[in-house]
């Protein structure tokens, strides 16, 4: 079943269930209401003949009192089934609104002396419902008579049923036009609020899983259909950019592997030669060196990949030792020195007094360290500066913290992208290079190689002003 036809049903069901409802309350409201009405209207039609007729009880006018008994039927027929007084001496009064003996002599053997006030329900043998009412009268305080006047339930039923049947038919007719409408407008509206989104969504997903990746959603709604297509947007534009990124790893990947298998391959013909034609020793170390060379950029690489993978699956080993932090910023400010001087660069290090020792990996802090001076190396122009700061104690994170620094002088780092660049295959674009080096997992590693050891680390740039790297580590 369709979610429109779901919706519609939905709502015809719960509006027939609210009409029924109130209905309901309606009809037994106002049977309630009219018998409560027809309740009074006897009342007041008693006390009006027994008004009529109080004055002419008092004088002993019998015939006063046949006429208001003859009036009251006449006019309140067929409500008023018999009306009579039984005077102190036993003398009946009486009329009914029947010609029928039989009937009328039932009727008029109730006609009794009573002194007290009375009301009886009963059914007579012609099978109508009675209501009585009893009334003693009496002057200066001594009983003289009794009225008792019949009202038929019957009656009261029938004139209580055609009021409400005609209330029933007008509610009828509200609710088949209401039911109707509301139909029609669940319809058009269940299909606009929820059919049509759905169904830009659903083309959507089968554009992108048919490669189409240039997909957007254009509802404008602050509700959760609109919340759902811009959390679908953002999904798509997502997808967009992780299949950028991976064609971008792709093509670096070929570079990373080809450039040294191509070195490797080319230097070993080259020594292979150099074996059949007695090449100089240089020579062959010469070869020797670019082989090694290409071999530890490929194990690199390599190691990369599965770190990445091992950090993943939540299997990278970490071994924790007690450590210099100030022995390892000047390791590898040495291991980058010769580097820095061919490429006309200066690195140094600023290290404050007192930085205490820190339990940490060597190994896989030393492998951060060097990605970040790597691509500072990377980003700085010749006569720049690269500088490593270590401080013992964290601004951002307080005294339990020390800080440590990768500052360069360089490019920097453009504003849209300083919030991507700790993301996997993301690279940031160099300027002068149409395409960027490496394969963009040098700082994804890194990242999580700090959050591993339950540190921190973020970055702050300025565009052509240079980038600094800040790492806070526990200690």
């Amino acid at each position: 079943m369709k979610l429109r036809v779901k919706t519609t049903l939905v709502v015809s069901i719960l509006l027939i269930t609210i009409i029924f409802g109130l209905s309901y309350n309606i009809l037994v409201a106002q049977k309630n209401f009219l018998m409560q009405q027809i309740s009074e209207s006897r009342t007041k039609t008693l006390k009006s003949f027994i008004s009529m007729s109080k004055e002419a009880i008092k004088v002993k006018d019998s015939s006063q009192v046949k006429n208001a008994i003859e009036l009251l039927v006449s006019t309140y027929k067929p409500s008023v089934v018999y009306a009579g007084y039984i005077n102190e001496d036993g003398g009946v009064i009486y009329n009914s609104k029947y010609n029928d003996v039989n009937i009328d002599s039932e009727y008029k053997n109730r006609i009794k002396k009573f002194n007290r006030d009375g009301i009886e329900s009963y059914t007579s043998y012609s099978g109508e419902q009675i209501h009585e009412f009893v009334t003693p009268f009496f002057v200066d305080g001594v009983h003289v008579g009794t009225f008792i006047v019949g009202f038929s339930q019957s009656e009261m039923k029938s004139q209580i049923d055609n009021s409400l049947s005609s209330i029933i038919s007008k509610i009828t007719k509200i609710a088949l036009i209401t039911l109707v409408l509301s139909v029609i407008l669940s319809y058009f509206l269940s299909y606009y609020t929820f059919v049509k989104p759905i169904r830009m969504l659903i083309k959507a997903f089968k554009q992108i899983t048919e490669g189409d990746l240039d997909v957007e959603i254009n509802i404008n709604r602050n509700d959760e259909i609109g919340t759902l297509s811009n959390t679908f947007n953002n999904m798509a534009k997502q997808i967009k950019e992780l299949d950028n990124m991976k064609d971008s790893f792709v093509s670096s990947v070929s570079h990373e592997l080809r450039s040294p298998l191509s070195a490797i391959d080319g230097y070993c013909d080259l020594l292979i030669d150099c074996a059949n034609n007695n090449y100089s020793k240089e020579q062959q170390l010469k070869g020797l060196q670019i082989i090694k060379q290409a071999t530890v950029r490929l194990t690199t690489f390599i190691n990369n990949v599965l770190d990445l993978a091992k950090i993943k699956a939540n299997k990278l080993e970490i071994k924790k030792v007690d450590s210099d932090v100030v022995s390892l910023i000047n390791e590898i400010i040495t291991l980058y020195q010769p580097l820095a001087t061919q490429q006309k660069k200066h690195i140094y290090s600023e290290i404050s007094s007192n930085i205490p020792k820190i339990n940490i990996d060597v190994e896989k802090i030393k492998q951060v360290i060097t990605n970040l001076v790597s691509n500072a190396m990377k980003f700085t122009k010749e006569n720049g500066n690269i500088v490593i700061k270590v401080f013992p104690n964290s601004v951002g994170y307080g005294d339990d913290y020390i800080e440590i620094w990768v500052q360069d002088d360089g490019v920097g780092i453009p504003k849209q992208q300083v919030d991507l660049i700790f993301q996997k295959f993301y690279q940031v674009q160099e300027g002068e290079f149409k395409k960027p080096k490496g394969t963009g997992l040098g700082l994804a590693i890194a990242f999580e190689m700090i959050r591993i050891h339950k540190g921190y680390v973020w970055v702050l740039s300025d565009e052509n002003k240079g980038a600094t790297f800040k790492i806070a580590l526990p200690k």
